[in-house]
C-alpha cells in the first residue's frame, strides 16, 4: 500500500486531486476533520490543552472551542507552537491507526490531506509527498467562489500561507494547478501524476523504520528512557532555512564586534534599527516600548516592556561581550635590536601558546586630556597591516620543548611585533620606536604619553568564516560569549510586545570575575532595572522575586580528542542543541549557581514547547576544573537562574568552533523565554 501526502495552500485545487485518487481505489485521511474529532471527543487532548493555555478555551458546554484557542494564540508565536506541539501530537496518533486499518483492509493506497503535513512530521510517513500548487489570483477567486466571502479577506487569507518555495523544498512532486486549466485538464494531470506514484516499484513499500508497528517492549523504552537524537535527524526545512539566515547575520555581528566597545555599538545599531530608543530616568513607560541603555559604552541593557506590570517579574536574557584577548599595557612601546615591540597583559583564561605566530588586530581607545576620545582600529579594514606575536624556531627550542605548555610562552613574552623600519634623518636611539609613534601621530594626533589613558587591545586578525566540507560549523573568534550574546540580542529584536517585560543584559568584565562598573556586579543593571520600576510605582525587590533569568553562556563541547577530561554522559555534544547548565562552579560545585529542580522543570517544558532541540551540559570532569558565568550574580539579586548556551570547542582559543544547529536553537530559546 502507498501513502501518499498531498498539502499547498487553500484554493489551489487539492480536493480536485483527492478525488481523483479515490477513483484509482486510495482512501482519504482529512486531518482537518480529525483535528474537530479531536476537539469534540478527546478529553486526554482536553486536559493537556487546558493545563497549558487555561479554562478560558472551553466554550459554555464544557467543550474544546476551535474559535477560543484561535484567540488565544493569535499574534503569539510561542502559544502557537505550544498549541501545534500538543495537536499534531494527537493527530498524528489517529493518522497512524487509520493508516494500520486501511494497510489490514488491503487498500491500494492511503492519502494524508494536511495543510501543515511538513511541519506536524506526518510528510515522514509517506512514500510522496505532492503539493497542489496554482498561482495566488486563482486561488483568491476560487476561496471566493467557494466560501462567498469577500476579495479582501480572501487575500488575507492567501497572504497568511506559506509561499510556494517552501512546498517545492519540502515536496517530492509538485502538481502544478494554473489559471488557465479546466477541472478535466487539472483532473488527467493529477491522474497521469497518482498512477505513475502507485506504479513505481523503485519506491519501498514499507514506511521508514520508525514508523512501522512497534513491540511493547520498543513502546517502553521510547517512552520511558531518554534517547538525544543529532539535531540534524530532527530538523525541519522551515527551521533549517531560518537557521542560514540567522547565522550569517550572526558572522557578520562577529566580524563587526571584535571588543565590547565595538559590540555595544552593533548593537545599538541593530536596535535602533528595530525601533529602540534611549531610556532615560523618569520617561513615561508604556507596553510595547523599546528601550535601551548603555553602560559607558561597555555594557548594555534592552527591555521590550510587556503588557503585564512590572510586578509580575521580568524575564532576563543575560550574557557577555567581552572575551579573552592581549590588553596593551600603559607604557607598552619599546624598541629591541632595532624591532618595535607592544607590551601586553592578557586577559581572562587563555593558553598563552596559542597567541603566538598568528595574524592581530588592534583595537580600542585612546581618550586624550582635553576630553576627546579616539577610536583606533587597525588590521580589520582592506589593505590594513596586521601585527604578530613571534615564537621559536624549532631548530632552537630544544629548552622550551622540555617546559610545560602553560610555562613555554611566559606572559611578558607575549610582546607583538608592530614595525622594524627606522625614522630617517635621525641619528639618535629608539628610530624604529620614534617612526612607529610618528605613524601614530600622524593618523591619530597621539604622543607616547597618551598610551596611559589608553584601552587597546590585540585580538586575532580572523573572519568569521563557515568550517567544514558541509559548511556546518563556524570559526571564530569570541564565541565565548558573542554566540550567546547574539542569541539573547536576536531573541529581543524579534518580539513584539510579550505578556512581561523581557530585558536583555549584554555585559562586560566577566572573563575576570564580572567586577567593575561595567561588569555584572555592577549596580548599573539595578539602577536601569529601578528606573524602569518607578515608572510604574513598583518596588525593585518586587520585581525581582518574581523574576526569571536565563544566564546565557557557552559551555563545553565534547572533544573526542580529548575524552579524558569529560564526563561524556553529562556533557554538550555538537549538533544537539542549546545546552542547559544546571551548575557550574569547579570541583565540588564551588562558587556555582546551582538552580533549583523546578527551575530546570519549567526551562524544560518552555523549551520543548516552543519545539527547541536542547540537552543538558556539564564542564568537563567533576575533578578537572571547572568555571563560572554571571548566573550567580543574577541569582544573588533574588531572581531564579539558569545558565543555558552554546556548547564550544576549542573554548578561550583564538579561534573557537560551534555548530550552526547549536547557535540557531539557542537563539530560538532565548525567544521562547522572553516571550513567557
Amino acid at each position: 500500500m502507498k501513502i501518499i501526502g498531498i498539502t499547498g495552500p487553500t484554493g489551489a485545487g487539492k480536493t480536485t486531486a483527492l478525488n481523483v485518487l479515490v477513483r484509482l481505489g486510495g482512501v482519504v485521511i482529512d486531518c482537518d476533520e480529525v483535528y474537530h474529532g479531536l476537539l469534540e471527543r478527546s478529553e486526554p487532548m482536553k486536559r493537556e490543552l487546558t493545563a497549558r493555555f487555561g479554562r478560558g478555551i472551553l466554550n459554555g458546554e464544557g467543550c474544546l472551542d476551535r474559535k477560543l484557542l484561535g484567540q488565544v494564540v493569535f499574534q503569539d508565536e510561542s502559544a502557537l507552537l505550544a498549541l501545534n506541539a500538543i495537536t499534531h501530537r494527537y493527530v498524528g496518533r489517529v493518522v497512524r491507526a487509520r493508516i494500520a486499518a486501511a494497510e489490514a483492509e488491503g487498500c491500494a493506497a492511503v492519502a494524508v490531506d494536511a495543510i501543515a503535513l511538513i511541519e506536524s512530521g506526518l510528510g515522514k510517513l509517506c512514500h510522496a509527498v505532492v503539493g497542489v500548487l496554482a498561482p495566488a489570483e486563482v486561488r483568491v477567486r476560487r476561496i471566493m467562489a467557494r466560501e462567498g466571502i469577500s476579495e479582501e479577506y480572501a487575500r488575507l487569507r492567501v497572504v497568511a500561507q506559506k509561499e510556494d518555495a517552501f512546498f517545492r523544498a519540502n515536496c517530492t512532486h509538485i502538481l502544478e494547478n494554473s489559471g488557465d486549466d479546466t477541472p478535466e485538464a487539472f483532473g488527467e494531470r493529477a491522474l497521469a501524476l497518482f498512477t505513475a506514484i502507485l506504479q513505481d516499484t523503485q519506491q519501498k513499500e514499507e514506511r521508514p523504520m520508525e514508523e512501522k508497528v512497534k513491540t511493547i517492549g520498543e513502546l517502553r523504552r521510547e517512552a520511558l528512557l531518554d534517547n538525544p537524537k543529532n539535531g540534524y535527524d530532527r530538523l525541519s526545512a522551515e527551521d533549517e532555512a531560518a537557521m542560514k539566515t540567522y547565522c550569517e547575520d550572526y558572522k557578520r555581528f562577529l566580524d563587526t564586534g571584535k571588543t565590547e566597545r565595538e559590540c555595544v555599538d552593533e548593537a545599538i545599531r541593530l536596535a535602533e534599527a528595530q525601533g529602540f530608543k534611549v531610556f532615560t530616568r523618569g520617561m513615561a513607560v508604556n507596553p510595547g516600548d523599546r528601550l535601551y541603555r548603555a553602560n559607558r559604552g561597555k555594557s548594555l541593557m534592552l527591555a521590550v516592556v510587556g503588557s503585564s506590570p512590572l510586578s509580575e517579574g521580568v524575564n532576563i536574557g543575560a550574557a557577555h561581550i567581552d572575551a579573552p584577548r592581549l590588553d596593551i599595557k600603559q607604557r607598552p612601546l619599546y624598541e629591541d635590536s632595532e624591532l618595535a615591540f607592544l607590551k601586553t597583559h592578557y586577559y581572562g583564561g587563555i593558553r598563552k601558546y596559542q597567541w603566538v605566530t598568528i595574524p592581530l588586530e588592534l583595537h580600542g581607545v585612546v581618550a586624550l586630556k582635553d576630553g576627546t576620545t579616539l577610536r583606533v582600529t587597525v588590521g580589520n579594514g582592506a589593505g590594513d597591516p596586521v601585527f604578530t606575536i613571534d615564537d621559536l624556531l624549532p631548530h632552537l627550542a630544544q629548552d622550551q620543548s622540555k617546559k610545560a605548555l602553560s610555562e613555554a610562552i611566559p606572559a611578558e613574552s607575549l610582546n607583538i611585533l608592530v614595525g622594524s623600519r627606522p625614522y630617517k634623518n635621525d641619528e639618535g636611539s629608539d628610530r624604529v620606536k620614534l617612526a612607529i609613534m610618528d605613524i601614530l601621530n600622524q593618523k591619530y594626533g597621539i604622543t607616547e604619553a597618551d598610551f596611559i589613558s589608553a584601552e587597546l587591545s590585540a585580538v586575532p586578525a580572523f573572519r568569521a568564516s563557515d568550517v567544514g566540507f558541509d559548511r556546518s560549523l563556524i570559526g571564530a573568534y569570541g564565541h565565548d560569549d558573542r554566540v550567546c550574546s547574539f542569541a539573547a540580542l536576536a531573541g529581543l529584536l524579534a518580539l513584539k510586545v510579550p505578556r512581561r517585560t523581557a530585558v536583555c543584559m549584554l555585559a562586560d568584565k566577566e572573563e575576570i570575575g564580572s567586577v567593575g562598573v561595567t561588569g555584572m556586579k555592577s549596580a548599573a543593571f539595578d539602577t536601569f532595572m529601578s528606573d524602569l520600576c518607578d515608572s510604574q510605582r513598583i518596588p525593585l525587590k518586587a520585581c525581582y522575586e518574581k523574576s526569571f533569568c536565563l544566564s546565557a553562556d557557552v559551555t563545553a563541547a565534547f572533544d573526542p580528542n580529548f575524552p579524558e577530561v569529560y564526563e561524556k554522559r553529562n556533557s554538550a555534544l555538537v549538533n544537539y542543541g542549546m545546552g542547559l547548565c544546571k551548575y557550574t562552579g569547579s570541583r565540588g560545585k564551588s562558587g556555582a549557581s546551582d538552580a533549583a529542580a523546578e527551575v530546570v522543570a519549567y526551562v524544560r517544558r518552555v523549551l520543548d514547547e516552543a519545539g527547541v532541540m536542547w540537552q543538558m551540559a556539564e564542564l568537563g570532569k567533576a575533578d578537572q576544573g571547572g568555571g563560572g558565568t554571571v548566573a550567580a550574580y543574577m541569582a544573588e539579586r533574588d531572581i531564579d537562574t539558569l545558565d543555558a548556551g552554546v556548547p564550544v570547542l576549542s573554548m578561550h582559543a583564538p579561534f573557537e568552533t560551534v555548530s550552526k544547529l547549536d547557535s540557531y536553537m539557542t537563539y530560538k530559546g532565548m525567544k521562547a523565554i522572553y516571550e513567557q
